[in-house]
């Protein structure tokens, strides 16, 4: 071991996840340039112990608590400084192998290994650059895993069982990697795995996570033939200390449950639309990947398909609208006549003001903050923005900012879209149960209302943006927030669509109503004196 090269230490950690206990009082330290694997069955905690080493997870983490230091040396251990290659290998599928590896070394701040490049890194670890990252197989995606964390180049590499899921023979190759890399390398570099029998003779020096007894036993050489027992026997012990039923709650609970949930959310989505607002601050540390996540979202919300949506909703809004008014009007063989050219002014002033911009705002929040959800909820489910922070993206900077941006640009520009088509719907449902007036009169009566003398705008189009900024940014924010929410199956990530479509809808229907209180005040038809 090199002598300038600092341990890391865990200096008396308590670790808890709810009310279970995983670790109490720790005290470990793991040399410099060596491997040191961390076995135990699987459930026990050991990934959570590797987050909590790789500064993923706080001192207060959700139900994650921790008390105790983790340090570098005689300091603590700052996020980036290890780089973690997951067991879902958290690769970013919408981007190529190369890129990948770019965006490690690009926002890393830190000069490459060895000066390598990108294609230098894959070469070397023998990954394939014309494949789709998404189309790797098992073992490519792992080298790639582990080509995009070298070119970051952080001083610890940190595993996280990087054998499951693979067959021996790929298993064994990945081994091989790990030691190849270390050695070539000089990284401090910690496993956690259940898989012993693969990743042992690689090892330096191997700890025994013991959850029953809330220790991380460091095993002598001559216990490491006996690993296997000892494995057992905590997970032995593990199940026996299982509770063996558990209590259903009442309907009472239950019912207390859901409105305790309901007005959590509530003030959840109110602090996500104000935390949103200071994602439009660009704080990118490198503007080409900025800009690339930014077009990322900008075609998940106002790409083709989000265009082509709202033009449909549009000339449907637009048609029902002008067509039911004048269709079923009562009694309209005396009263039409007299009240057309008013109702030709009214249906232009609500659809431009009113109809239109509730509409395609509830649309957005439906289609576009579902889609940016899921994207975000994605992620988060394969670790993919824990891996960002490891190499210098968070993704408070670099998703959040290009998501607000794109809901701030695309909000305004869906409606528009979706306006011009309801005005030309508007023209065809009048010009065809009106042929006899033609679409001179409709032009000139539809847009009377709005139009300002020596003005391009239309009257009220200061409200008209301020409402759709309002919505769109508070969409983007709680499309946002709830993709980040923790993720433990797809199931997870399907329930955290549904509620972005649920409380960003209410949240669009709570601003239109409040600016609509506002916006009309002044234009209440006065009584008659």
């Amino acid at each position: 071991m090199a002598a300038n090269v600092d341990p890391i230490r865990l200096l008396d950690l308590s670790v808890s996840a709810g009310e279970r206990v995983l670790l109490e009082q720790v005290n470990v330290s793991f040399p410099g340039e060596r491997i040191s694997l961390i076995v135990g069955p699987s459930g026990v905690g050991k990934s959570v112990l590797l987050k909590l080493i790789g500064g993923l997870i706080s001192g207060s983490s959700g139900s994650i608590q921790a008390q105790g230091r983790i340090a570098y040396g005689d300091r603590p251990i700052r996020l980036g400084e290890a780089g973690i290659v997951f067991q879902s290998f958290a690769l970013l599928d919408e981007l190529s192998p190369l890129g990948n590896v770019d965006l490690a070394e690009s926002c890393s701040g830190r000069r490459p290994a060895g000066g390598r490049t990108p294609r230098e890194w894959l070469d070397e670890l023998n990954v394939p650059l014309q494949v789709p990252t998404a189309r790797l197989s098992g073992g490519q995606r792992q080298r790639l895993a582990i080509a995009r964390t070298l070119a970051a180049n952080p001083p610890i590499l940190l595993f996280d069982e990087p054998t499951s899921g693979l067959d021996p023979a790929t298993g064994q190759q990945v081994a091989t990697l790990i030691r190849q890399t270390h050695e070539k390398f000089g990284k401090t570099t910690i496993i956690v795995t259940h898989d012993y029998p693969t990743l042992l003779p690689i090892a330096d020096q191997v700890f025994l996570f013991n959850a029953c007894d809330k220790r991380l036993v460091e095993l002598s050489r001559d216990q490491w033939s006996d690993l296997g027992t000892s494995i057992d026997e905590v997970a032995k012990q593990q199940r026996s200390h299982e509770p063996s039923s558990v209590t259903k709650p009442n309907v009472w609970t239950t019912t207390i449950t859901t409105l305790k949930r309901f007005f959590e959310g509530t003030a959840d989505v109110a602090g996500q639309a104000c935390q949103g607002l200071f994602g439009l601050i660009p704080r990118w540390s490198n503007i080409k990947w900025g800009g690339r996540f930014f077009w990322h979202y900008a075609r998940l919300v106002f790409g083709i398909t989000a265009i082509i949506y709202l033009l449909l909703a549009g000339f449907i809004n637009g048609f029902v609208t002008t067509y039911f008014t004048f269709q079923f009007f009562p009694f309209a063989t005396y009263t039409e006549p007299l009240l057309i050219e008013d109702l030709s002014r009214a249906l232009g002033f609500t659809i431009y003001r009113v109809f239109v911009p509730i509409l395609a705002c509830i649309l957005i929040a439906a289609r576009c903050g579902a889609a940016v959800t899921a994207d975000v909820g994605g992620r988060q489910y394969g670790h993919q923005l824990d891996a960002m922070k490891t190499f210098g993206a968070p993704p408070a900077v670099y998703l959040l900012t290009a998501i607000m941006w794109s809901f701030l640009i695309g909000t305004p520009l869906l409606n528009f879209v979706s306006y011009a088509a309801s005005v030309l719907a508007s023209l065809f449902a009048f010009a065809w149960t009106h042929p006899e007036r033609g679409p001179e009169f409709w032009g000139h009566h539809f847009f009377e209302n709005l139009r300002q003398v020596g003005s391009m705008w239309y009257v009220g189009t200061g409200w008209l943006w301020g409402k759709l900024a309002a919505s769109g940014l508070g969409i983007g924010a709680i499309a946002y927030f709830q993709g980040l929410k923790p993720k433990g199956s797809p199931a997870d990530v399907s329930r955290s669509v549904t509620s972005t479509i649920l409380w960003a809808t209410l949240y669009v229907l709570v601003v239109h109503f409040v600016f609509s209180l506002v916006e009309f005040e002044g234009l209440r038809v006065q009584p008659e004196t």
